[in-house]
């Protein structure tokens, strides 16, 4: 999917999935401070800061709570569905813990098992709410 078609599908949905998210779930206090999105071709570009490099794990999508920022690796963008579900499972870790998120890691979950991962990835099953051409 080329950027063009990213870009316009994330400027249509994310607002309506930081309303239900963020300032419904959480509250007002988020109004002013949900997630920046930052666009770049992989994970390994966007940390190595060079064109072209590439690696073996590909993410679609990537909280930093530090930065408050969601990175959205373009290469992994298929589909408006892949771009939704990104969107609401990042924007969900916006609202976790990253210190319990960190313990969960150390107490020996995994991916598959891991309590915010579950939430984030039960949270995108609503993806078609959201969805543009129906």
């Amino acid at each position: 999917m080329k950027q063009e078609q990213i870009t316009k599908i994330v400027n249509k949905v994310y607002p309506l999935i930081i309303q239900d998210i963020l300032i419904d779930k959480i509250g007002e206090t988020y109004k002013n401070a949900y997630p920046e999105i930052e666009f770049h071709y992989n994970i390994y570009e966007r940390l190595s800061g060079e064109k072209g490099m590439t690696g073996e794990v590909q993410a679609s999508a990537e909280y930093d709570w530090e930065k408050c920022i969601i990175y959205i690796y373009t290469s992994q963008m298929y589909s408006e569905e892949n771009i939704i579900r990104s969107l609401i499972h990042e924007c969900v870790h916006s609202t976790q813990s990253k210190v319990i998120f960190d313990q969960y890691y150390k107490d020996g979950f995994t991916y598959d098992t891991h309590p915010y991962e579950i939430e984030a990835k039960e949270a995108e099953e609503k993806w078609e709410k959201y969805k543009i051409n129906k």
